[in-house]
């Protein structure tokens, strides 16, 4: 068979500060029909993981808590919703918004990048 196909894994909740992620993600493979065949390749977000970790924190403004994680702007561009920075974040990745993340987050907090990803 040529080509790929992408299927979610169901049975994962809404994952909560503290959570077992891997007791989460393997609980939902040992119940998924077709299981884990060779071949088959896993992605996990970085979203549910920094969620897991406890890396939602109180941020009034976005654009604050991108400046606090960002090191180096690479490239900004004004557009008629805002700035988009590209930037070098605190662990040497380069990207938009250095990772933080205000999207599906309580009001008044973003999200950060896992710890160590």
């Amino acid at each position: 068979m040529s080509g790929f196909s992408v299927t979610a894994l169901q049975g994962i909740p809404e994952i909560r500060p503290g959570d077992d992620l891997p007791a989460l993600i393997g609980g939902a493979l040992a119940a998924a029909p077709d299981g884990v065949r060779d071949g088959d390749i896993l992605v996990v977000t970085s979203k549910i993981v920094s969620k897991a970790e406890h890396r939602q924190v109180p941020a009034a403004d976005r654009e604050a808590a991108i400046s606090a994680e960002t090191v180096r702007l690479v490239a900004a561009r004004t557009h008629a919703h805002g700035t988009t920075r590209i930037v070098e974040n605190r662990q040497g990745l380069v990207m938009a918004a250095a990772g933080v993340d205000n999207s599906n987050t309580p009001h008044g907090t973003v999200l950060l990048l896992p710890a160590d990803p």
